[in-house]
This record gives C-alpha cells, sequence and structure tokens, in this order.
C-alpha cells in the first residue's frame, strides 16, 4: 500500500515537473525579448547622448555608401535607355541622283524581304529635306539652293539577333553591291558603345561598392573597438557575475546595426539631393540632342536594399570587432 502511495506521488511530481517545462520555456523566451528590447533601447539612448559622435559617424559612413548607389542608379538609367530606345542596328543606305523614287521604293521593298533584315523604310529627299528644315535651323540658307541636295535614302534595321559587328559590316557590303546605291552609313557603333559602357560601369560599381564596403566595416570595427575600450571596466564586472559573452556582445551588435541604419539613411538623402542637383544640367544636355530625358531617383525596393546593406554592413562590422577584442578582456 506504502509503495503504491510512493508511486503515485513520484507520478503527481513528474507530472508536475514534466507540466512546468512549458511554462519556463515561455518565461525564459519573454525574458530573452525583453531584455533585446532594454539593450536596443539604451544603445539608442547612448547613442543620443554622444549625437556629434554618433552624427559624425554615420555621415562618414553614408558618403561612403553614396558613390556606389549612385553609380547604380545611373546604370538603371541606362538600361532604361537601352530598353525604351531602338537597339538593332541601323544602315542607311544613300541612293544614287537620279533614281525615280518609285524605283526607290521597289527597292526599299526588296531589301525587306531579306531573311536578316527586319524592316526596311524609303525616305524620299523632299521629305528628308522638310524634316532637315524642321529639326534644323538653316532654313533660311537652304532657301538660296538651286536644288534638293539630299539623296533618296532607305534605311534598313537589322534583326537584334544579329549583334556580330563583323556579320553587320559584310551586310553592308553586300548591300553597297546594289546598282542604285551610292554608300552607305552604319549605326550600329552607338549601339555598341552604349552597351559595353552599360557593362563597365556595372562591373565598376561592383568593384567600387566591394572596396567602399571594406571600408565601412573597417570605419565601423574600429568605432564599436574604441567603445569596447571605453567599456572595458564594466564588461569585466559583468563577466565577473556571470554574464556570458551572448550577453555582453548584445549592446555593442545593435550600436553596430544602429550605426549602419542612420549611415543609410544618410546616404539615401545625399543621393536624392545630388539628383535634384545633376537633373537640370541633364535635362538641358538631353534636349539638345531632342530627347526627353531626366534622371530617375531611388525606387522603393532600391532604398529597401540601401537601409538593409547598410544595417546589414553595421551588424556585421560589430560582430567582427566585438569577436575579436572581447575574448581579450578576460576578468583576472
Amino acid at each position: 500500500m506504502a509503495d503504491t502511495s510512493n508511486t503515485n506521488k513520484s507520478q503527481t511530481n513528474s507530472t508536475k515537473s514534466s507540466g512546468a517545462k512549458p511554462t519556463e520555456n515561455k518565461n525564459a523566451f519573454k525574458h530573452y525579448l525583453e531584455n533585446h528590447q532594454k539593450v536596443a533601447k539604451s544603445t539608442l539612448v547612448q547613442l543620443g547622448q554622444q549625437a556629434l559622435t554618433t552624427s559624425f559617424t554615420c555621415f562618414v559612413i553614408g558618403i561612403a555608401l553614396v558613390l556606389p548607389v549612385l553609380l547604380s542608379v545611373l546604370l538603371a538609367n541606362l538600361e532604361d535607355i537601352n530598353k525604351n530606345w531602338d537597339g538593332s542596328p541601323q544602315i542607311t543606305l544613300l541612293l544614287k541622283k537620279g533614281v525615280p523614287s518609285l524605283d526607290a521604293g521597289v527597292l526599299a521593298s526588296k531589301i525587306a524581304k531579306r531573311q536578316s533584315i527586319n524592316s526596311s523604310l524609303f525616305i524620299d529627299n523632299e521629305q528628308a529635306l522638310a524634316d532637315f528644315k524642321t529639326r534644323f535651323e538653316f532654313t533660311d540658307a537652304i532657301e538660296f539652293l538651286d536644288e534638293n541636295p539630299l539623296p533618296h535614302a532607305i534605311i534598313v534595321r537589322l534583326n537584334p539577333e544579329i549583334s556580330a559587328l563583323s556579320a553587320i559590316e559584310q551586310l553592308r557590303d553586300s548591300l553597297v553591291t546594289l546598282p542604285e546605291v551610292e554608300s552607305a552609313i552604319l549605326d550600329a557603333a552607338w549601339v555598341q558603345r552604349l552597351q559595353s559602357i552599360t557593362r563597365l560601369i556595372e562591373r565598376g560599381v561592383w568593384v567600387i561598392a566591394t572596396m567602399l564596403s571594406l571600408t565601412v566595416v573597417l570605419v565601423l570595427g574600429n568605432t564599436i573597438r574604441l567603445a569596447i575600450e571605453n567599456r572595458k571596466e564594466e564588461i569585466i564586472i559583468v563577466k565577473l557575475v556571470g554574464g556570458t559573452n551572448p550577453f555582453v556582445r548584445r549592446p555593442f551588435l545593435y550600436m553596430g546595426t544602429f550605426l549602419g541604419l542612420g549611415a543609410s539613411i544618410v546616404a539615401w538623402c545625399l543621393i536624392h539631393w545630388v539628383i535634384y542637383i545633376l537633373n537640370e544640367p541633364i535635362q538641358a544636355l538631353a534636349m539638345s540632342y531632342q530627347l526627353n530625358f531626366h534622371l530617375s531617383g531611388l525606387t522603393f525596393v532600391s532604398t529597401l536594399f540601401l537601409l538593409t546593406f547598410g544595417l546589414s554592413l553595421g551588424w556585421l562590422s560589430a560582430w567582427i570587432a566585438v569577436r575579436r577584442h572581447l575574448d581579450e578582456i578576460e576578468p583576472s
């Protein structure tokens, strides 16, 4: 009978102990979150008390982030130009004098039927002269000419699949051999130059972003190292009373994260300021080439990426600095 009561008591105790575990785990997790919240608030208060130093650090890191992001904005604008502009190679055929307009139109139709040709547009010399007068300010000078100096022309657009310059030049040479054609002008060089510039800027963005990211890590790492040295005695006391390395590391990680986030906000403001300054001269330059173009700023996705990137760099810099210097501080 005594054995049975002992057994029931042990089962009751085991049931109570097993039933208390979820509550203990829940309380521990709640305490863990509360500690994170408390550390984050205290870190923000500490950074606010050192407003001048915090602002200086955020501006230095923000300026370092501006250049690669600005190059990314320029790259995005160039890609928009490539999308909106017909980038297919183009050959302009200048016809011989005396070729009738009807024959030139028939020739344009025959050229358009070739496999490597996307389209072929015949431009009458009278139409070309009228367009020239409306586009350029030479109307008075043209009125003194006895005859139209412009020849008939055929604008040949190639298939986008033909991108090799050698194949385009070979096609141009074959079109020049036509009896009605006087000469041919190849307009594929500008497209290839623009694509080359785009690829160059894209690689430059990655190189500069990598180098400046390392600079940000070094600057923030040195800032966190100085903060660790200033709180060295406090860290020793916390370790003496049983504080673990993750507990000691936590405020410095928050410090790096907040500094990185602040630097991203500074970079965002500077980027929009620079775009605002550059937009007017760029629009004036585009208007001189009869283009309607303006710089577009950061999109929502780009802004989110910038904030996340700066925050991540700050956390990474703090983690590296703390991992390197915290182990050297041990109570003697």
